[in-house]
């Protein structure tokens, strides 16, 4: 996927299949994602011409905001992933299942290590029983993962809403962008984000994304270790506000291309395969 990010003050239009940012032009061709941060000035014919392209535009000022070519298509997927939801648990459990051992597998990479009985999993009948071993799984997980860093970076367990020290802060914005980036992928190929099957679609929530979150949320865990590790992002790069502790804007800038890198590295693609064969089988 070809992403374009803009973070910083500045007008956009397009001219001539070419996307204008000041003294720059990108032919929307090489376009698939446009990420638009902060102060932007863009009008809606703009939108509506990147949108006629199949550019999603990811907006992101105080909130995030998915907006999408609002084509119907696959209507055919849409009907099997409803008529899927009578075997949600099974779905539900093979996600946890794959998100449980990919989290071993990160740990082990780590030099950390943490044992689970996966033999309980199919014993499962219900998604409150399933969410309850996940728990109880997540709570020794992050146990091993907090002990990784400095005292002086984190409290040692997952806070979010908001995050409360520096190493939440930057899972909660990676989990964010990823989330949106799943979203549109599925967008793309034709799901309807709102039929999920671990967790519950309300409002605008695009559940099915975050299905397939679960699936990378430790992948992401990875990266913000090494990030820290690597000192790419240290403690001074967050600020604290009253709705918590934030990655600030001038870091943020500085390591889109290690962000950008990561997502590419991901396969995105291939769990979206694999989920669509457990929705069709």
């Amino acid at each position: 996927m070809n992403r374009v990010i803009i973070d910083r003050e500045c007008k956009l239009e397009v001219r001539n299949s070419q996307l204008i940012v000041e003294d720059k032009k990108v032919p929307l061709r090489y376009i698939d994602f446009l990420y638009l941060i902060g102060e932007i000035e863009i009008n809606t014919k703009t939108i509506m011409k990147l949108l006629k392209e199949d550019i999603s535009i990811l907006i992101q000022n105080r909130g995030f905001g998915l907006i999408y070519p609002q084509k119907s298509k696959n209507n055919d997927l849409k009907k099997k992933q409803y008529f899927a939801l009578k075997k949600e648990v099974y779905i539900a459990r093979e996600i946890i299942r794959k998100k449980i051992q990919k989290s071993i597998d990160n740990l082990v990479k780590l030099n950390k290590k943490i044992v689970f009985d996966f033999k309980i999993l199919d014993e499962i009948s219900s998604k409150n029983s399933l969410l309850g071993i996940e728990g109880n799984f997540a709570k020794e997980y992050f146990k091993e993962y907090f002990s990784l860093f400095d005292k002086t970076l984190t409290k040692g367990y997952r806070s979010k809403r908001p995050p409360e020290d520096v190493v939440n802060a930057l899972m909660s914005y990676l989990y964010t962008l990823l989330y949106y980036e799943i979203a549109n992928r599925l967008i793309f190929y034709g799901f309807e984000v709102g039929i999920s099957y671990l967790h519950e679609s309300f409002r605008d929530h695009m559940s099915l994304a975050s299905d397939l979150l679960e699936v990378f949320r430790s992948d992401v865990d990875v990266f913000v270790y090494e990030m820290f590790d690597n000192k790419k992002v240290i403690k001074k790069d967050f600020t604290k506000e009253k709705k918590g502790i934030f990655l600030r804007s001038e870091k943020r800038k500085e390591i889109w291309s290690d962000i950008k890198e990561f997502f590419e590295n991901l396969k995105i693609d291939e769990e979206i395969a694999w989920l669509r064969k457990m929705i069709e089988d």
